[in-house]
Formats: C-alpha cells, structure tokens, sequence
C-alpha cells in the first residue's frame, strides 16, 4: 500500500489543485490497553486521587471535608497528637513514698512477730532476767485437796442456854445447839474462816437421839449466803430424818464468812411427854479447798 493509501486516499490519485495533496498523513488507530494493569500504568490516564482520615486512616473522596467513618477534619497532612503529658516526679513525692513504704513495711513486722510470739506470754522479760507483767492481773489461786474444814469462829441468832450453845456445831461431838424457845423463826448461823476457801458441799446433821429430835423442830427450808456471792444464796430442803448428813451444794471460789439461814422448819412432837419449843441441830460440816496463801505470795512475787 502506497503512502497515499495509508492516509486514507483509498487508491484515488490527488486530484490537481488540491492543496493538500502532497501533504501526507498518519493514519488513526484506536488502540485499547489489553487490560486494567496497562491502563493503570499509561503516565497519560487521569485518575481520581482519594484522601485518608488522619484519625481512623479509611480512604476518603477529596471533595468530602470531613471523614465519613469518624468524623474528624480531611486534610493533606495527618492531624498532630500531642503525646501523654510526663507526670513530674519532684525529691518530695518520693520521700513521702519512701516513709510511706517504710511505715508499711514496720507494721507488717509487727503484726508478724505477735503472731508468732501469741498473746498468752505472762509478762516481758526485764534486762536483769527477772519477769515483768505487762497488764495488772489477780495473782492465781492455789487451792489444797478436798477437806473438812473447820470455821475459826460461830455465831448463832441465839442459843438456849451454854450447855447447848452455838460451838456445839462444830465441836464434833454428840453435843446439840438449841435456840432460844423461837421454833426455828429468823434462825441465822453465821461462820468465818481463817484463810479463803472454795466451798463445795454444806452438812447439816439433826439430833442423833430418836426421842429429842422428834421432841424439837428440826430445819427444814434453808439458805445459804457466801460473802463472795453476795445476794445469791444456794437454797435447799432437809428431809425430816436424823439416820444420815444431809448434804447442800455450794460451790464457792474464796469464800471467808458464811451466813445459813433457816427458812421453814419441820415441827416438834410429843413423844410421852410435851414437845420442845426450840429448834435443834447437832452439827454443821463444811467440805471443799482452804486457798494456799503463801503459794498464792509466791505466785506473786515471781510475777511482780
């Protein structure tokens, strides 16, 4: 194909005046790239170009003035963040940690090592050896075995006569107290002792003569007060029977005066002959502990 032919004269020759005769042409072609990857590389073919969200960094159409996701302002260049402000630390913030540290740790140690020693120590050990008490406490009380104990002194609300006087209580022997004609009405017996004592049981013993203990009343309702349990008196009945001790209940921790009231009484009867107006008991036994006073001082002593 001649030159002419290829800028489109299609085989006919110029005709003659024609200017544009002699002028050749380049022929036109439209030409497609085989793909999207050669268009995109063509440096002539005009894109849109996309902006980024500084905040969220989502892709963004440049016309939008603000981010579609979050919000924030599209710009060209990425919104500055001013970093986390230093928390300043001066020499007095750090001593106050240190003595707060410290005062902790003191504490701890403490309450570790009363763990570890228990509350149940009697007392400090002084620097010459010799034991310190830390709190004031009542010495310890050191009691002997169980005994018959004899009250130093005995008093009666009254009495018949000397024969049948109030130490005949505690004599031991047959002999019996009497009082004066009153039928046992407000009868009071009172006992002390030389050294405290832990009282466990009270006998009261009628008259062992059958005849004179039906003849006189005998006790019947009784109360028992102890000067270490004023107002609480230990109560009882005493069955009318003379064959045995009848023995009260009274359980005492350091008693020193002892006071038995009689409350009602079983009446006297007449055995070949007239009753007697008087109350009569043969003897009065107290059992329990006498408290061991020089063991109590020496108890004392090594805990002062």
């Amino acid at each position: 194909m001649s030159d002419r032919d290829r800028n489109g004269s299609h085989g006919f020759p110029p005709e003659e005046g024609d200017p544009l005769g002699n002028i050749s042409f380049e022929e036109f072609q439209l030409s497609e790239p085989s793909s999207w990857e050669e268009a995109e590389r063509e440096p002539n073919m005009e894109f849109e170009p996309h902006l980024t969200c500084p905040s969220c960094f989502s892709q963004q159409s440049p016309s939008n003035r603000h981010c579609q996701e979050c919000g924030a302002r599209l710009g060209r260049q990425r919104i500055a963040v001013a970093p986390m402000p230093i928390r300043s630390v001066t020499a007095g913030n750090r001593a106050v940690r240190v003595i707060i540290i410290g005062v902790a740790f003191v504490v701890i140690f403490a309450l570790i090592i009363q763990a570890m020693r228990g509350n149940d120590e009697p007392g400090d050990q002084a620097v010459d050896g010799s034991t310190t008490s830390t709190e004031a406490t009542e010495p310890s009380m050191v009691l002997g075995p169980l005994e018959e104990i004899t009250p130093i002194s005995i008093t009666c609300s009254s009495e018949y006569n000397a024969g049948l006087a109030c130490e005949n209580l505690i004599d031991g022997d047959e002999t019996y107290w009497n009082d004066a004609s009153r039928r046992g009405e407000d009868a009071r017996i009172t006992v002390t002792f030389v050294n405290p004592v832990a009282l466990e049981q009270v006998q009261i013993i009628n008259v062992d003569n059958l005849e004179k203990f039906r003849r006189n009343y005998r006790v019947r309702g009784v109360e028992i007060f102890a000067d270490d349990f004023p107002g609480v008196p230990f109560v009882d009945e005493i069955p009318d029977a003379n064959d045995r001790p009848h023995g009260i209940p009274t359980t005492t921790n350091h008693t020193t005066v002892l006071e038995i009231r009689v409350t009602s009484t079983w009446p006297s009867e007449a055995l070949g002959g007239e009753a007697f107006d008087e109350l009569a008991i043969q003897e009065i036994k107290f059992w329990g502990r006498v408290q061991d006073t020089s063991a109590t001082e020496l108890v004392g002593a090594s805990s002062g």
